[in-house]
């Protein structure tokens, strides 16, 4: 079959799946396989031309958040110099009063009014004095409480507009990076159409699986990643009423097999009857398909003790219709879904301190924290 044929059949299979609104990605296996929706599997050469592709579009996205970034922190920049420019006007004015208090103190002045309130004689000019005198040492005091406020505003603005100018910085080096490796990767793409048996054939191809990742694709890998990470905020109470949870003394085990897990996410969301997740020796994968789509995640699990004590999932690949996805798309999804473990949502005053990954079974052993 030509590239031109394949790339028909490419465009009537996506139209297919368009009017029948892809269905859940499911079905289980160790490894991932290709499939791009159309009836031959792509060629070496063409599942490379498609990986880069894919690996571009991403790379693209991943710009334009960053740009996104760049902007918002310059913004941010620019209301912090404001503020400190007129937080430093008005820290001026009371550095200026607040001087000349302590020039009263220091030269004596204070002490004569002190002097006169002790040397009355009479009992209306004590009271008037010392009401004066209270008066002025109430504004005296006032006013050094103002300034030193206002020195710490001052200083916490100056620190703010640091931070911000280093997150701009290194926000523009990221935006650099990820330009450079996207004109690298999109010359190598280029280069390799051209050499192609059929560019024009396979530049149709490749926009279809283009447009077939970002109105499908996306959509369903978010889908997924949602429903997994509210479900991962059940899993405490699950762990709690299953009895997977040890006690011995001042330690805890939680121990959780595969299939217990898997159980486990097909009542908390039907999405997950047709994707299911397996342990094996030092990392947790998961794998479905369905209608000609197919997802694979594999990652593992650290544990972290900030902002609290937790067990984080990392995502070491990710792959749709088996082609592996950049690391921009892995990070950008594991900073919105969190599909962390937080052991204090399910006994407050334990932490965990090891977490292990077996054929079969995830272990979590866990103490009292002190």
């Amino acid at each position: 079959m030509s590239l031109a044929q394949r790339a028909r059949y490419a465009l009537l299979g996506l139209a297919f799946i368009l009017l029948i609104s892809i269905a859940v990605p499911g079905a289980t296996r160790a490894e991932p396989t290709v499939h791009t929706g159309w009836s031959k599997e792509p060629t070496e050469a063409e599942r490379k031309l498609l990986q880069q592709s894919l690996s571009v579009t991403e790379l693209n996205k991943e710009i334009e958040r960053i740009a996104a970034k760049e902007s918002t922190a310059a913004g941010e920049r620019r209301q912090t110099e404001d503020a400190l420019r007129k937080q430093a006007a008005a820290f001026d004015q009371k550095r200026e009063q607040a001087g000349r208090v302590l020039r009263a103190y220091y030269m004596g002045e204070r002490d004569m009014l002190l002097q006169a309130l002790l040397s009355a004689r009479d009992e209306h000019s004590i009271w008037l004095l010392f009401d004066y005198y209270q008066f002025l040492f109430k504004t005296d005091q006032e006013i050094l409480e103002t300034y030193s406020e206002q020195l710490k505003n001052l200083n916490r603005l100056r620190d703010t507009l640091a931070r911000t100018e280093r997150e701009l910085s290194q926000v523009k080096e990221q935006l650099i990076r990820q330009r450079d490796r996207v004109n690298a990767l999109q010359r190598e793409l280029d280069s390799n159409l051209a050499n192609s048996s059929d560019p024009e054939a396979m530049s149709r191809l490749i926009q279809e699986f283009t447009s077939y990742w970002q109105n499908i694709g996306m959509y369903e890998v978010r889908r997924h990643f949602r429903a997994l990470a509210d479900a991962m905020q059940k899993l405490p109470e699950f762990v709690k009423k299953s009895g997977n949870l040890q006690i011995d003394g001042t330690k805890y085990t939680i121990t959780i097999q595969e299939e217990e897990l898997n159980q486990f996410l097909r009542e908390q969301d039907p999405i997950f009857e047709e994707f299911s997740f397996r342990f094996q020796e030092g990392s947790v994968s998961a794998e479905g398909e369905s209608a000609g789509l197919n997802v694979f995640v594999q990652g593992h699990y650290t544990l972290e003790s900030e902002p609290e004590n937790m067990m984080l999932f990392h995502v070491d690949r990710l792959m749709f219709n088996g082609l592996e996805l950049p690391d921009t798309t892995r990070s950008q999804l594991e900073e919105e879904f969190d599909l962390g473990f937080y052991p204090q949502r399910l006994v407050s005053f334990i932490e965990a301190t090891d977490v292990s990954v077996e054929d079969n079974q995830i272990t979590v052993h866990l103490s009292m924290k002190w």
